[in-house]
């Protein structure tokens, strides 16, 4: 809408030039916004369009909020990983029951357990760190404790099948555990979903790693 007034207070208006160069536009275009009324101008008493710093600088894109990291929300890793084995011991005996369980000998299934537990580090370490550097790090290392997964469930006679189906027994108590974070830190609608949409894009490469690795074991042992 455009409306007469003074220019008003030092610094408070923008020039068409100036105000086009926040917004990264062509001065013509910002010319049409104004007469569309989708900026707020007003016009000086020579004539000259002046636009109200705050609807220029309400139009640029705003920055994504800063990333809700563990440590920053009062929820260590340590104590979030101590948590997350707590609730796979407590869930065990599900996983006892299934058939290919019961193939595995003790020393199968405590290398199984150990890599389990480095998972869950890695994994927690990876929703812990801001730095893109760091963050692939953590996701590259969860990928290859995978990927050995993988091959090593295939060397024990675990099928593609049984082999994920362990893996979405891990995966859903950790999505599980990172759901009780949420719940009682109170995090928004937004947060929550960044932080699932984060563990999601590890989990999904790790099982992508995973089969790779067991299907590369199979092919070989042919």
């Amino acid at each position: 809408m455009k409306k007469e007034r003074a220019a008003g207070p030092d610094g408070a208006f923008l020039t068409l030039g100036a105000a086009s160069k926040q917004l990264g536009v062509d001065p013509d275009t910002l010319r049409r916004w104004a007469d569309a009324g989708k900026i707020e101008v007003f016009t000086t008493p020579g004539g000259h369009r002046r636009f109200p710093r705050s609807a220029v600088e309400g139009m640029l894109p705003r920055p994504r909020a800063r990333r809700a990291l563990l440590t920053a929300l009062g929820e260590p890793p340590d104590r979030v990983a101590a948590e997350l084995r707590r609730r796979v011991r407590s869930d065990a005996a599900e996983m006892s029951e299934q058939d290919w369980h019961a193939r595995l000998d003790e020393r199968s299934i405590q290398w199984f357990r150990e890599r389990g537990r480095r998972m869950g580090d890695l994994l927690l370490g990876y929703l812990d760190t801001a730095r893109r550097a760091g963050r692939g790090q953590f996701v590259a290392q969860a990928e290859a404790l995978g990927k050995e997964y993988g091959v090593e469930a295939a060397k024990r006679g675990l099928s593609i099948g049984e082999a994920t189906q362990a893996f979405l027994f891990f995966r859903a108590r950790f999505m599980a555990e990172i759901a009780t974070v949420a719940r009682r830190q109170a995090l928004d609608a937004t947060r929550t979903t960044e932080l699932f949409e984060d563990a999601d894009h590890a989990l999904d490469g790790v099982i992508v790693a995973l089969v790779e690795g067991h299907r590369a074991t199979r092919q070989r042992r042919r």
